[in-house]
């Protein structure tokens, strides 16, 4: 019975060590997690004033752009972005199920794919996709720069080769902070409507009435139309790539503050069960080291 009693406490020991683990976790991705949702916040303002730029010359001007073009035919790039660490609840999973219900979705067309992270490497291979780039380099404060050699790999497959018809991108949605869902959607070719769905729809709707809606027909620019367009949509996709990156990774720490807030908290609840185990072995040895004295007191009385 000692050594049951021994055995309980290392038990108890070692889930203390754990429960102490995931609660740092735990506050580490809380940390990362506002920190995300602060980049993406801080992104949006660009994109409000580029959409209206884009929405105005696409009323007022014919102009015309590759990454406006829509095309009928030929092969979908899918862009998987998925973790690159595990300890983050469903994060995955959830995107796995998403490509794979996307692959099914488009039976007869060819997709191949970009994968950021490790995980998202699996989900491709798990779903028997071609890939035709990884990154798993990307540090977990998403830069620009970083945004930007995603962005030169995408163009250069979609303009150079011409074998793509539209440029999908798979990643989790940041909702709000116990909020978030897998979602699918296409980035090229360039819409407003593409944008306004990558960007904060509520959001988007609330500052609508802002944006500039007057005629830009008597505007000059300088050097061109097709110069500034050339420009502003290519940022604009830097824009969505950020926007979409910062909301996945926000996402994951965010299903990786649940997860070990839930580890946390069965690690409480089964050192609790441990306690009560050990005091009833605890009673138990008390109990009959007493009847042992009793009964040793008795002999010696009846000798």
């Amino acid at each position: 019975m000692a050594i049951q009693a021994k055995a309980i406490k290392q038990k108890m020991k070692s889930i203390g060590s754990i429960k102490k683990i995931t609660k740092t976790m735990e506050m580490i991705s809380i940390s990362k997690m506002k920190r995300a949702v602060q980049g993406s916040i801080a992104s949006r303002e660009y994109a409000r004033y580029a959409l209206e730029l884009l929405i105005n010359l696409a009323k007022e001007r014919n102009i015309s752009h590759p990454l406006l073009e829509k095309r009928s035919e030929g092969k979908i790039l899918l862009v998987i972005i998925a973790s690159n660490k595990g300890l983050c609840g469903g994060y995955n999973i959830n995107i796995s199920k998403s490509v794979a219900k996307f692959k099914t979705n488009h039976p007869n067309g060819e997709i191949e794919a970009i994968t950021i992270g490790k995980q998202a490497e699996r989900i491709a291979n798990r779903s028997k996709l071609k890939i035709i780039s990884s990154i798993t380099d990307f540090q977990e404060n998403i830069s620009i720069e970083e945004v930007e050699i995603l962005k030169k790999i995408i163009l250069k497959e979609f303009l150079e080769n011409q074998k793509y018809k539209n440029v999908s991108i798979a990643y989790t949605q940041f909702v709000k902070q116990l909020d978030y869902r897998p979602n699918i959607k296409e980035i090229i070719p360039i819409g407003p409507k593409t944008i306004r769905n990558i960007i904060d729809e509520i959001e988007m709707e609330k500052e609508e009435s802002h944006f500039d809606k007057r005629s830009m027909a008597l505007y000059l620019f300088e050097p061109s139309e097709e110069r500034i367009m050339e420009k502003v949509i290519k940022d604009l996709l830097s824009v969505i790539l950020f926007q979409i990156m910062i909301e996945a990774t926000a996402s994951e720490h965010s299903s990786r503050m649940v997860a070990m807030k839930k580890a946390t908290e069965s690690a409480e609840e089964l050192l609790d069960d441990l306690k009560l185990t050990h005091n009833r072995v605890r009673q138990a040895r008390i109990t009959q080291e007493v009847a042992e004295i009793i009964g040793g007191a008795e002999a010696l009385n009846t000798n």
